[in-house]
């Protein structure tokens, strides 16, 4: 990973968010309620936000790219008893081709995972809700622990199976700025996604931003 690879992605996001931040403020008035406690956060810390884009990279991280999957989530993830296929390795769609077979490190495919595992969460979250008379609040937290864990669990691994190579900082605190960085990414790119096809899915993306930028301690990414 180079200073070009850093000043270049560190340039795109925060065209990119910027673009995002424009859109979110044109239709923040129509967002239904369960997006606007994000919306707020982010309209209100914009510019803090963006700083803490362009800060993310900038120190050292030490680690190779390598030819990833680029759309990695768990519906790319066929299961049959003992077995597992990964599958679609074109790519984000929407991205040009060029872009999609760059190199990367693999925390831009961990990045992934991690924000189709809040998805997860959240689309388990709206079916109990529709057929369960369980306080809100108590499916929410179950489901954010289960989010939490799982994504614990996941980084464990990605740490044990690249320990001693060059696929994940040896550094904790680099691994944890590129990570963010690449999960900040995403959801970038899932908030315009959402917007474009299903708005109504919009508060996913933008509360796990939000959850990104501006952390609790001790909270997983």
């Amino acid at each position: 990973m180079t200073a070009a690879d850093v000043e270049g992605w560190t340039t795109a996001l925060v065209h990119n968010a910027e673009s995002m931040f424009a859109e979110l403020a044109r239709r923040q008035p129509q967002l239904p309620a369960v997006a606007q406690p994000a919306a707020r956060v982010l309209l209100a810390r914009q510019e803090e936000a963006l700083a803490i884009m362009r800060g993310l990279l900038a120190g050292p991280v030490e680690v190779d790219k390598i030819r990833h999957h680029g759309d990695f989530h768990l519906g790319q993830i066929l299961i049959a008893k003992d077995d597992v296929q990964i599958v679609d390795f074109e790519g984000e769609p929407e991205r040009p081709v060029a872009e999609r077979t760059r190199k990367a490190p693999s925390a831009r495919d961990a990045a992934g995972l991690i924000r189709s595992l809040d998805y997860a969460a959240m689309s388990a979250l709206q079916r109990c809700q529709e057929k369960s008379v369980e306080e809100p609040a108590c499916l929410t937290e179950a489901l954010d622990s289960w989010r939490d864990a799982a994504t614990d669990a996941f980084l464990a691994c990605m740490r044990e199976t690249t320990a001693g190579t060059r696929l994940w900082p040896a550094d904790p605190a680099a691994a944890d700025r590129l990570l963010r960085f690449f999960i900040v990414e995403k959801a970038v790119y899932e908030v315009g996604y959402e917007f474009a096809n299903r708005p109504d899915w919009v508060h996913v993306p933008l509360a796990g931003l939000a959850r990104t930028l501006f952390p609790v301690v001790g909270a997983a990414p």
